[in-house]
């Protein structure tokens, strides 16, 4: 029977799965009523009680989730932690049982008990504790060698599994972070685009440190080391309050989150915390994000496709950090961008993580993020985007979007894309058109824009354009009626900066 069960240990994959087969095993050649196997849990002082088999008592439930007993009640389990002991036996009738074991024997129900210590390295990591009724004999000396030869050999089947688990923890883990690492994360993916599994939107996030090699080169491995560790904690710490999640290390200063279950809003959110991370040495995180949100088609195999989620992640960190380069080129080379207000630099962060989220970087949808981030900051009652057509004389109106809610009324101009205005009614665009940009209302600003405010029937007006590469000039406007914000004013600086941005990064 126990050569049997040595058998089974070499072949067990949870210690879940090794404790029954011991209990059961221990049931047979130990001839008793119930089995018990505990895990000492010394630090806090007591016994965590793992499994339960056999003739039970009407309280023990087979596999409790939260039973414990106090070790300084027992002490026998003290003999067994702290000294040479590796095995008890006592009954309910022996005055030489202490009390709190006579107690607990009349609680089950039983007559006798025999307890054996398990151990793993040395060191006593529980114990398996049989019983007998009144109708059987008591344990004896003769039972004592085969309860400790049972327990050895699962501490022999617990050191197998923690060696497994060090094994494995080291195929799946960055030594350095103590994260997962690209096999872990191929693995993870894999298994949630499986067409066994059942289909949940997945995340990645991909993220890497601007400048490490510098660091590195500057201060000193350790230095560069530190940063990486640093990183590592700001990323869990990003995730917490996610069930399904992994943050691995790929290698480098690449790192990958992995995200099950999330909406567009919380990877957006995701992302922002990340980017806004100040680390040291002047430094931080570029960052793109990608998301799968149907299941993979059913001839293209789970490599290939978080291959592909992977590539769409990697292109928006690009994006990620190309708008970046520009808005620091930007707001770094132009004095009137040096000093931005706070608000208007969170208005510029926000179009940034817009222009980020922009799939096809063409000017048209680079301006169309812009202008959305900035209409849903100041409520705007509509946006136009236009470019000049031939020598620059006449601006064409590419994309206009109304909310349904204006009261602005379009109803006499007949806009629709392709709508040509001749620029030289109206100076201030011109101006704006160079690289500019103006705000006006019914009371401010150029007399040709003011009469056009008042034949749409909004109340106040605000651009900003610029020149591309190819010597195209492009223009964004907004315009607020009565029933929007009164301040659209304030984001003149964070148009401005916006639409410089957009225009010098996008592929025309």
């Amino acid at each position: 029977m126990l050569s049997d069960y040595a058998d089974v240990v070499s072949r067990s994959t949870s210690v879940g799965a090794l404790v029954e087969r011991t209990l059961k095993t221990g049931l047979m050649v130990l001839k008793a009523s119930s089995a018990s196997a505990s895990q000492f849990e010394v630090e806090r002082g007591r016994v965590k009680i793992l499994h339960n088999i056999g003739d039970l008592a009407d309280w023990e439930i087979p596999w409790p989730t939260d039973a414990y007993y106090m070790l300084s009640e027992y002490a026998q389990l003290m003999t067994m932690i702290g000294g040479p002991s590796l095995s008890w036996r006592g009954s309910l009738d022996d005055p030489e049982t202490a009390g709190p074991d006579r107690e607990l024997l009349s609680r089950v129900g039983k007559q006798h008990a025999a307890s054996f210590r398990v151990s793993v390295a040395n060191n006593s990591w529980g114990d398996l504790y049989f019983t007998r009724g009144s109708a059987d004999p008591p344990f004896c000396d003769d039972d004592l060698p085969v309860g400790e030869v049972l327990a050895g050999l699962m501490s022999a089947g617990l050191s197998r599994l923690e060696l497994l688990a060090d094994l494995a923890n080291l195929a799946y883990t960055d030594p350095l972070t103590g994260l997962g690492n690209r096999r872990a994360a191929d693995e993870w993916l894999e298994r949630r685009l499986s067409l066994e599994e059942e289909f949940v939107p997945l995340a990645a996030v991909l993220c890497d440190i601007n400048g490490l090699k510098g660091i590195n080169d500057s201060f000193g491995h350790t230095a560069g080391d530190d940063l990486l560790r640093l990183v590592a904690g700001h990323l869990t710490t990003a995730v917490e309050g996610y069930e399904d999640v992994l943050v691995t290390r790929l290698g480098g200063d690449e790192f990958l989150l992995l995200m099950s279950g999330v909406e567009r809003s919380d990877i957006t959110a995701v992302e922002k915390r990340l980017a806004a991370l100040d680390l040291p040495h002047r430094t931080g995180l570029a960052v793109g994000a990608a998301s799968t949100p149907q299941r993979p088609h059913s001839n293209e195999s789970t490599k290939t496709a978080a291959r592909s989620l992977f590539r769409l992640a990697d292109a928006a960190q690009y994006r990620h950090k190309q708008n970046r380069k520009i808005a620091q080129e930007t707001l770094l080379s132009a004095p009137q961008f040096a000093q931005l207000p706070a608000e208007a630099a969170r208005l510029v962060d926000d179009g940034l993580h817009a222009l980020d989220e922009v799939p096809e970087q063409t000017m048209l949808f680079r301006l169309q993020a812009v202008c959305d981030t900035v209409a849903k900051a100041y409520d705007v009652a509509s946006w136009w985007i236009s470019r000049t057509t031939g020598v620059g004389k006449v601006i064409d109106v590419l994309s206009c979007v109304v909310r349904p809610d204006a009261r602005g009324d379009l109803s006499g101009i007949e806009l629709t894309s392709g709508t040509e205005f001749d620029l030289s009614d109206f100076p201030a665009t011109r101006q704006a058109l160079q690289g500019g940009s103006y705000y006006a209302s019914l009371t401010e600003g150029e007399e040709s824009e003011r009469a056009f405010l008042a034949r749409m029937g909004y109340v106040a007006s605000l651009a900003a354009g610029d020149t591309a590469l190819d010597g195209s000039q492009w223009l964004v406007e907004l315009y607020s009626d009565t029933q929007t914000s009164s301040w659209l004013f304030a984001a003149e600086p964070s148009l401005r900066a916006l639409v410089h941005i957009a225009v010098k990064g996008a592929h025309i």
